[in-house]
């Protein structure tokens, strides 16, 4: 049987730009995903749970499998 695990992220305001305007990031996103492949957890992809007016996703989860 699979087990599955979400992982829920939040982007954080990191600077400013020309276009959009504000510049926003993923933080430790690399890392999260690291650390749960190591403990034995495949990553799949992630779903988009919230996005702002400009269309940029606002928080997204990230998805991992493993046998159970």
């Amino acid at each position: 049987m699979k087990k599955l695990m979400f992982v829920r992220v939040k982007s954080e305001l990191c600077g400013y730009g020309f276009e959009k305007g504000t510049k926003y990031k993923f933080k430790d996103v690399e890392k999260i995903i690291q650390e749960r492949v190591e403990d034995g957890w495949s990553y799949k992809g992630y779903i988009p749970l919230e996005t702002r007016g400009t269309g940029d996703i606002e928080t997204m989860s990230l998805i991992f499998e493993r046998d159970e």
